[in-house]
């Protein structure tokens, strides 16, 4: 019965965002396969390429076994639904680990509940990093964020937590920017344990990456005006709406230097914490703050980004939208003010702080459907009719296999699907 309580909230804290997670992620979409999905995690699969094969120079093995136990037990008919329902779950896993990994660092049950949340909640997530496994990453390096901080509550947990960094490690190579967050509480040796799982799966990174590189993306001249105007308008947009909208309303009313604002809340909410929060609370609100810069600032310079940001109008905020690498830092900054939530201890302090909550609640709601999403851009996946059908034309052909177009609509993203899967 105690293991029972213990697991109620995570398991409920599970359903809750699986569930809102499923609704973000529009119908049009769910039958979508999107872009690394197909084109690299399910292609790799079908080829019996092993998980640990770099692509683009970094590990992602996590997507890479979960596309293998998709392709050997679901019919390829439904590989569509059966991708968006994993990387829902998986998702929900990273808000249900996160309750437990924040009992250390926060001390208000709701406020834990709300953070743990904060991957599903992100205003901007629906519009390409949720229900798929080319973004899961992103929220990889948010749990890890949390297990750098958190200490185990016995040996056996710390191990358990280990094969959790591990798997994140050999996920997503941004672990690598956490290291310096591991001075706190560098003299406990049980915080090593999990530690220990990170660094093993980043030094595997760097090892795949030295071994095969990263392709050249290309050098964009550095600008710390356009790096700043860019972390505002995406990261902190990222933190409040799902699109450019509000970025642009900024640059139109005052120009680039509007952006600022929509900082405002995360550092505001740092402040407090750094003046009045315990070692937990300035730790978390700290970190989050200046990894959030540090992600947005290794996205761009690694994917080569053009440093414009602070040249574009308007316009060109609202028909850009938010990058994806904005999503990953904005969760970030997204979840400061949700931490220091955790300071209120008066009753007028404690109205202010669920006046807050629910401000970021409506905020999430609000952007909690976006009229587009990166993966309508694309056909859907067959079902098994049309692939029986295809695979019957392709008779006599060898080898007998079919190309199946996935989102996006361009040339490269598609699955070579041998005739002998489709049952």
């Amino acid at each position: 019965m105690p293991l029972l309580r213990r697991a109620a909230v995570p398991l409920l804290l599970w359903a809750v965002a699986a569930a809102y997670c499923w609704w973000r992620v529009p119908a049009a979409a769910r039958d979508r396969i999107w872009a690394e999905d197909g084109a690299v995690f399910l292609n790799g699969s079908l080829s019996g390429a092993p998980p640990w094969r770099p692509y683009d120079g970094y590990l992602h093995v996590v997507p890479r076994l979960v596309t293998d136990a998709i392709a050997l037990v679901v019919p390829a008919g439904r590989w569509d639904i059966a991708i968006t329902l994993a990387a829902v779950a998986l998702v929900a896993l990273v808000c249900a680990l996160t309750w437990l990994l924040t009992a250390d660092v926060i001390e208000r049950p709701w406020v834990r509940a709300v953070v743990a949340l904060a991957p599903v909640l992100l205003p901007a997530g629906a519009t390409e990093a949720l229900g798929n496994l080319a973004n899961l990453h992103g929220f990889g390096l948010w749990l890890a964020f949390w297990l750098v901080l958190h200490r185990p509550a016995s040996r056996a947990a710390a191990i358990a937590w280990a094969v959790a960094g591990l798997l994140v490690g050999l996920t997503e190579v941004a672990v690598v920017l956490l290291v310096p967050l591991m001075v706190l509480g560098w003299r406990d040796r049980l915080r090593w344990i999990p530690r220990a799982g990170l660094i093993t799966g980043a030094l595997a990174q760097l090892l795949a990456t030295l071994l095969q590189p990263r392709p050249d993306k290309g050098d964009a001249a550095f600008s710390l005006i356009d790096l700043v105007a860019g972390y505002a308008g995406h990261a902190g947009g990222a933190a409040w709406t799902d699109d450019g909208g509000l970025a642009g309303l900024l640059v139109d009313l005052v120009g680039p230097v509007g952006l600022v604002v929509l900082l405002l809340p995360a550092l505001v909410a740092a402040g407090l914490a750094l003046r009045g929060g315990g070692p937990g609370v300035r730790a978390a609100a700290l970190g989050l703050m200046v990894g959030s810069v540090l992600l947005w600032t290794a996205s761009i310079a690694a994917n080569g980004y053009p440093m414009v940001f602070a040249g574009w109008s308007g316009d060109q905020w609202r028909a850009g939208g938010v990058l994806r690498y904005g999503a990953s830092s904005g969760l970030y900054l997204f979840a400061v003010p949700l931490v220091v939530l955790d300071l209120a201890r008066s009753r007028n302090q404690r109205v202010v702080a669920a006046g807050a909550a629910l401000l970021v609640l409506a905020a999430s709601l609000l952007a909690a459907r976006p009229a587009t999403v990166a993966r309508e851009q694309g056909p859907p996946w067959p079902a098994t009719a049309e692939l029986v059908e295809r695979c019957s034309a392709a008779a006599g052909t060898a080898p007998r296999e079919i190309a199946v177009q996935i989102a996006p609509d361009l040339p490269g993203w598609r699955v070579v699907l041998p005739c002998d899967r489709v049952r």
